[in-house]
């Protein structure tokens, strides 16, 4: 030929099959989780489907001085009753799961109270429980003295 012959070199046999793609590495904690046992189950669908606020509602609703303040679907709920000492407040926050965080504060005087209220990220969730929490608040202060 003229000096432009086309040369091709033989390919290995390998070569010519599609390379397999890379499969990840599974760790143990990358896999789904475990199925619950049946006893634990059965907790979780109590916990979910139990609710502790009417036997709370009929306790602090007898007894005067204490108001019980509640979101509309019950994950926050605040207690306010009145002491010697100040206004008690307990602010109960329910989880999902059953998880449940309880913290009591003990506020000497209105100053404090509204401190506190200023720091509280309801005010942004649910202004209007908040609005109420400030007026029940400052209500008791003014049962106090």
């Amino acid at each position: 030929m003229n000096g432009f012959e086309l040369r091709t070199a033989a390919m290995p046999a390998h070569a010519n099959l599609e390379r397999p793609v890379a499969k990840r590495r599974l760790d143990p904690i990358d896999k789904p989780a475990r199925p619950l046992g049946a006893k634990r189950a059965a907790l979780q669908r109590q916990r979910v489907t139990t609710s502790t606020r009417p036997a709370r509602q009929r306790r602090c609703g007898t007894e005067p001085g204490i108001s019980l303040l509640a979101s509309h679907d019950d994950k926050v709920t605040f207690l306010l009753r009145s002491t010697t000492f100040g206004l008690l407040m307990e602010r109960t926050q329910r989880q999902i799961h059953g998880v449940c965080l309880v913290q009591a504060m003990v506020f000497p005087d209105a100053e404090s109270f509204d401190r506190w209220c200023g720091c509280e990220p309801l005010r942004f969730e649910d202004g209007l429980l908040f609005n109420k929490l400030v007026r029940e608040g400052h209500a008791a202060f003014a049962h106090i003295r």
